[in-house]
């Protein structure tokens, strides 16, 4: 199925500035021109959110999380854990205010948002490593937070998803507490290199840009058949959180969402998977189609539901 017509004629309107982003030497260059395009899908926190950034430490540096509330929410209220995308390499909290859209006003819910140190200059296990500790400083502060911490779901987009999906792995090896549900937005889930089809169409997420962000992730010295940089390929997927994936019809990824919907099933584990039609890797995140709409209030009808435990009855 072709794209979304929409979708079509704004991947084509932006082809130029897509193409001078990938050739930009300088790679600050790069993530400033990736995340000044992205801010334009944006349509805002909604009404009366309340933002506040804080540093947290993190192996001889600091990293910062965002947490999003809205006004007048009571607590201790639920929250979501959210991992931005952009290739393990883009992103920033800004971006991730777009991709996570306005889930605290939606729900509502708390938002906290964790800026990971990227690769290539931090590379794997480093970008895992800074959302794990986001998501235990969310626990030992969540009094202070106003979060119930019975009541958190983690979530991410892209590489986002990934991060997710192998931070559930951290989670349950680790003894930390147990998220109600991971959301997972167009997850990488196998980063071992992917083919690279003749004539490559342009316009969207290619195989070789995946192969390009998945090697800065994996390192030199990293394994892609690692189940934390591949979840997907993880020996033992029991004792998971709920599974919430929507994947692209068009885009390279989508069978990895899929294959990791049905090792959930055969571990005994539940989730449900979304195919979106005429779409490619997250561009329902674009405010231009009816899909943007409703597969937002999908995701938050999702987390309302594992918020109030009645996601599996």
């Amino acid at each position: 199925m072709a794209l979304d017509p929409p979708i079509q004629a704004l991947v084509a309107g932006l082809a130029a500035a897509a193409a001078a982003e990938r050739e930009a030497a300088d790679l600050n260059e790069r993530r400033r021109m990736s995340a000044a395009t992205m801010v334009l899908a944006s349509t805002g926190r909604g009404p009366d959110v309340v933002a506040a950034d804080h540093l947290i430490p993190v192996d001889g540096a600091e990293i910062r999380v965002r947490v999003l509330r809205p006004a007048g929410l009571a607590a201790p209220a639920p929250a979501l854990y959210f991992i931005h995308g952009g290739g393990w390499t883009l992103g920033d909290l800004d971006t991730a205010e777009v991709e996570c859209g306005p889930m605290a006003a939606m729900v509502p819910c708390v938002v906290v948002s964790v800026e990971y140190r990227l690769a290539p200059e931090h590379p794997f296990p480093v970008p895992l490593e800074d959302c794990a500790a986001g998501y235990r400083w969310l626990h030992d502060n969540a009094r202070e937070l106003g979060i119930d911490p019975a009541r958190v779901a983690v979530g991410g987009v892209s590489a986002g998803g990934n991060l997710t999906a192998a931070l559930c792995l951290l989670i349950r090896d680790g003894g930390m507490p147990r998220p109600v549900l991971q959301l997972l937005d167009a997850p990488g889930l196998d980063l071992r290199p992917l083919p690279i089809p003749e004539n490559e169409a342009l316009g969207g997420l290619t195989a070789t840009a995946i192969n390009e962000y998945a090697g800065n992730y994996v390192g030199e010295d990293g394994d892609p058949q690692n189940p934390l940089i591949s979840p997907l390929l993880a020996d033992d997927l029991s004792d998971l959180p709920p599974a919430f994936i929507t994947v692209a019809e068009l885009d390279p990824l989508c069978g990895q969402g899929e294959e990791y919907l049905e090792r959930l099933h055969a571990a005994g584990g539940a989730g449900v998977a979304f195919r979106v039609l005429a779409h490619s890797h997250g561009t329902w995140l674009i405010p231009i189609t009816a899909t943007f709409t409703l597969v937002r209030e999908v995701r938050a009808a999702a987390l309302r539901h594992a918020f109030a435990s009645t996601l599996v009855l």
